[in-house]
């Protein structure tokens, strides 16, 4: 009989919907509660809904998910995000349960005494914590001090593609920008430094992927710098047409202000091409400077289009640091590799309850 997984997290999210499914397929019973979203094909989900306050939300709807946790039985609980999710499970005094740390739910959660208080007892009653990366790892090291040895890294890794397709050669060197249109990850940054880079090289091309609150200003900065021909806003690009999209650009470009660990860094590796990106939280982990990209300082427009220019005139220095990159995500960061690694986990406390 196929062991139960009860996972807490946000269905709207690629990587829930790859966790989940991941470990369905390889033969857990996969149960899904999500606050709010819509239901992942092939998984039950169970979607509880949000109110008008959304953070509020978890603590108003803690005694109803303690109760579908227990109806469903779990021989496992796995909560992605400890803010928020992690509550929940923590909340609902099952075991044994793991958390799983995303970054920002550590990072960017308030300095306030009693928050961090809050946030330090959720991780603690965890059986086992996972990280991303070791940036992550350390930074959680440093909230439980007592406890570091519960913590593991686990990435989230990437599926390689079959085959890497080279771009067709022209004069036309095109750089993309994959995350969200948001302050932390630098879009501004990238937009001045474009600017500074067709001055030496007019034959650059920018893809804006993504959507965010940035989104407007970014379009209005474009006009202003004089981008328009040269910028384009696609908007959302969905999960399942990011590699397709990847292999009509030479570069990826990544100049975060806060980073903690990098998936699409390592999309873009997968599929063969070179990474530009800050030198920033757990970035250099996976993008090795010299390696499979080049790292930058943050906050500095003239060093990334530096950098820009310098890979944007040497094809054959892109294809090396393409070909590397491939080559360290295979033997790093395989998404199975990655599954069967949480796989042994869960195992490993099963076993030990």
């Amino acid at each position: 009989m196929a062991k139960r997984v009860v996972i807490l997290g946000n269905a709207s999210s690629v990587h829930i919907i790859r966790w989940a499914t991941g470990i369905a397929k390889a033969g857990f019973e996969v149960h899904l509660i999500s606050l709010g979203g819509a239901p992942i094909e092939g998984i039950n989900t169970i979607i509880v809904e949000s109110g008008k306050f959304r953070r509020l939300s978890y603590i108003t709807n803690l005694m109803k998910v303690k109760r579908l946790i227990k109806s469903l039985r779990p021989d496992i609980l796995h909560s992605h995000y400890a803010t928020g999710y992690g509550l929940w499970g923590a909340a609902s005094g099952f075991h044994p349960h793991i958390i799983t740390i995303w970054g920002s739910d550590i990072l960017a959660f308030p300095s306030n005494f009693i928050l961090r208080a809050v946030l330090k007892k959720i991780l603690l009653s965890a059986d086992c914590l996972t990280a991303t990366g070791k940036f992550l790892c350390r930074a959680m090291a440093e909230l439980i001090p007592n406890r570091k040895e519960m913590v593991c890294n686990i990435p989230f890794g990437v599926q390689l593609p079959e085959l890497v397709i080279p771009r067709s050669p022209d004069e036309t060197v095109k750089l993309i920008y994959l995350k969200g249109h948001e302050s932390i990850y630098g879009p501004d940054i990238l937009l001045r430094a474009m600017r500074l880079a067709l001055d030496s090289m007019p034959t650059l091309r920018l893809t804006m992927a993504g959507r965010g609150r940035m989104t407007p200003q970014l379009r209005s900065m474009a006009e202003e710098l004089g981008l328009k021909e040269a910028v384009s806003f696609p908007g959302f690009i969905e999960h399942d047409r990011v590699f397709r999209l990847l292999a009509e650009h030479d570069l990826m470009v990544m100049p975060s202000r806060q980073e903690s660990f990098g998936v699409a860094a390592l999309e873009a590796s997968a599929a063969g091409i070179p990474v530009i990106a800050s030198a920033v939280g757990g970035i250099p982990e996976v993008v090795i400077d010299g390696a499979t990209g080049l790292l930058v300082p943050p906050e500095s427009p003239e060093r990334l289009a530096e950098a820009i220019v310098k890979l944007a005139a040497d094809a054959s220095l892109r294809e090396k640091l393409g070909n590397a990159g491939r080559k360290f995500v295979a033997e790093n960061y395989r998404w199975d590799d990655n599954i069967k690694q949480m796989i042994e986990i869960y195992n490993s406390l099963m076993k030990s309850q």
